[in-house]
């Protein structure tokens, strides 16, 4: 979560604002802002199915067809930045990491 913090700090996000959405309390989010964070956060513990959760009976009440629909487009657009960064920062052929490779590559290898 380092490198996200920290992103979000350069946007202006402060550390307490960083801190409520990880604990996504929904005490701490008015309530409408909260749905659609809980279906953001469900969404992708649940690799890319739609919750079945009580409250999305609530979510598709309180946003229209098309707002889902954006708020959708976006949790997978974060989906797919999350993934090719993690990709390219975790590249198998990489010999700086010592954990997270696919493969080791031994460059001094006799052939």
């Amino acid at each position: 979560m380092k490198v996200h913090s920290a992103v979000g700090g350069k946007l202006g996000i402060t550390r307490e604002e960083i801190d409520r959405l990880f604990a996504l309390d929904r005490k701490d989010f008015e309530y409408r802002e909260w749905l659609a964070l809980k279906y953001a956060q469900d969404w992708i513990l649940l690799d890319g199915r739609e919750p079945e959760a009580d409250y999305m009976d609530d979510f598709r009440a309180l946003y229209t067809r098309k707002e889902r629909a954006r708020i959708l487009k976006l949790v997978r657009m974060m989906r797919l930045a999350n993934l090719w960064n993690n990709t390219r920062q975790g590249r198998p052929w990489r010999t700086d990491l010592r954990t997270g490779s696919s493969c080791a590559v031994d460059l001094n290898a006799k052939k």
